[in-house]
């Protein structure tokens, strides 16, 4: 690989790690669900902090609320652009919506489940 091709795949990085951070901030700006998950959190890292978790607990624990974070910017996404389409009762559209969501839903099942496990239960 030449030195121009692989200057121009390490920019890439810097590229898309702007891209992503521009993602977060419009998901903060758009999404009142993502801005209340940031919340949430914050919440679960003081929790564990005071429990006095052990390291692994806490990745777990943050790692399952990740994908509560990132099931909702996906759903928000997804109705970002469905809305461009059609703004208009189309049960398409509605189903693509509800589904989206109903995933952010089964992250939030999951989390409650596991947050019983290591708070309530002591496993983790």
């Amino acid at each position: 690989m030449d030195s121009a091709r692989l200057k121009e795949g390490f920019f890439h990085i810097f590229k898309a790690a702007g891209y992503s951070l521009a993602g977060l901030r419009t998901g903060v700006r758009l999404s009142l669900a993502f801005r209340q998950e940031c919340g949430v959190l914050l919440a679960l890292i003081v929790l564990l902090a005071v429990c006095g978790k052990p390291v692994a607990t806490w990745l777990i624990a943050l790692g399952a609320w990740l994908l509560v974070m990132m099931a909702e910017l996906i759903n928000t996404a997804i109705e970002e652009a469905l809305n461009l389409i059609t703004r208009d009762y189309n049960i398409a559209v509605k189903n693509a919506k509800d589904m989206a969501s109903a995933a952010v839903f089964l992250m939030l099942a999951l989390n409650a489940a596991l947050w019983f496990c290591i708070f309530i239960l002591g496993l983790f």
